[in-house]
């Protein structure tokens, strides 16, 4: 059998609130978790992230990337250190970036249809800086082949989640939300998997804005709220929530644009953070219930889990039934997005296709991803 090789994978997800990073050796579908960090971004830099808007000038993306780059390959070398994991080691580093622009669906842009995404991130100065080679730019392949680019993640629930005995739902809460549905023994073109709408993304919008937090802290501030049922009900229509998938979306939609259109006049800024928090769950659910009705195991992942009111309102909305568990899995789903990367890395060093076409809506599998050498 091939020896294990040691890949590090890196996630800055939706949130915006850090880098996370993952050391794991990779053989076929055997995975080992060496060690995980999740290291928080300076200040500036967050807070630069953060207030990211249309108006951005490319002035500012092209110093955005460098910086942004910079302070990933310091908190790269510093895990490195940390976790006693010597370069010569590592195979190779997969690199998310930070996704900037989500646009799968076609506009007319120049006379011409066009979908895209666009993920921050140098990866020549990352491969420079660690001196390890990058994988970097994966959703461009699938987004090339007519898919959304996304969701990546069904291929690490599928090679390290799914089960013979019980349907899985894996859910995870970041700055958006997304399920993968794993049926019971199920191959590949048996996978569903999509963004359902907001995870963390409102709720730590409103948490800054009015609250000067950074997000609500176990769901003190929304528990002590009161729901606008009219606002709530104005929030499930919109159209993306109950839409058919193969679906993916972002901050572009769930924005603050968002919370203005559907706000009630005259909501306190308490019962708007309470309000915003049931339409996480209820999306959530909602979005469950169109592909699984019962007999399922739940698995839910990412930082919403440390929001106990949202959990709470999560169990509410799929009908607390007992065949639900919501289980917080402390070895993998912690870390399950820069697992991800690690995996993704590996996947395209070994020139193996990362996609899944029944997910992303591609017309075929591909290999994911560009390799750039750091010598």
């Amino acid at each position: 059998m091939k020896k294990p090789e040691l890949y590090i994978g890196i996630m800055t997800g939706t949130s915006m609130d850090g880098i996370d990073l993952s050391a794991v050796h990779i053989n076929q579908n055997e995975l080992k978790i060496v060690a995980t960090s999740d290291i928080s971004f300076t200040s500036d830099l967050r807070d630069y992230l953060l207030s990211l808007k249309n108006e951005t000038t490319l002035y500012d993306i092209s110093q955005l990337n460098v910086r942004f780059s910079n302070e990933v390959a310091t908190a790269v070398n510093r895990f490195m250190e940390e976790k006693n994991i010597d370069r010569y080691e590592v195979r190779a580093i997969g690199f998310h970036g930070q996704t900037v622009w989500h646009q799968p669906e076609s506009r007319q842009f120049c006379n011409e249809q066009v979908a895209s995404t666009l993920q921050i991130g140098s990866a020549a100065q990352l491969a420079v800086r660690t001196g390890i080679d990058i994988v970097s730019d994966f959703r461009q392949a699938d987004i090339a082949l007519g898919g959304q680019g996304a969701p990546l993640i069904p291929i690490f629930d599928y090679n390290f989640l799914k089960s013979d005995e019980q349907d899985t739902i894996v859910l995870n809460i970041g700055g958006i939300a997304n399920i993968t549905y794993l049926p019971k023994g199920c191959g590949k073109s048996d996978i569903i998997a999509f963004d359902t709408g907001p995870g963390n993304c409102l709720i730590d919008y409103v948490a800054k804005q009015k609250f000067d937090k950074e997000y609500d802290s176990n769901g003190t501030i929304s528990r002590a709220g009161k729901l606008d049922e009219f606002m709530l009900r104005s929030l499930m229509n919109e159209d993306y929530i109950e839409a058919d998938y193969p679906k993916s979306t972002g901050k572009e939609l769930f924005s603050s644009e968002f919370i203005e259109k559907h706000k009630t006049d005259g909501i306190t800024d308490i019962d708007l953070l309470c309000t915003l928090t049931h339409f996480t769950a209820k999306s959530i659910a909602v979005n469950i219930e169109m592909i699984a009705k019962s007999g399922y195991k739940l698995i839910v992942a990412g930082g919403g889990v440390n929001n106990s009111f949202l959990m709470e309102l999560l169990e509410r909305y799929t009908g607390m039934r007992t065949d639900i568990a919501i289980l917080d899995c402390q070895d993998i789903t912690n870390s399950r997005e820069s697992l991800l990367m690690a995996f993704l890395a590996y996947l395209r060093v070994n020139k193996l296709p990362a996609n899944i076409p029944s997910v992303t809506g591609a017309s075929r599998e591909t290999v994911l991803g560009a390799i750039t050498a750091s010598n």
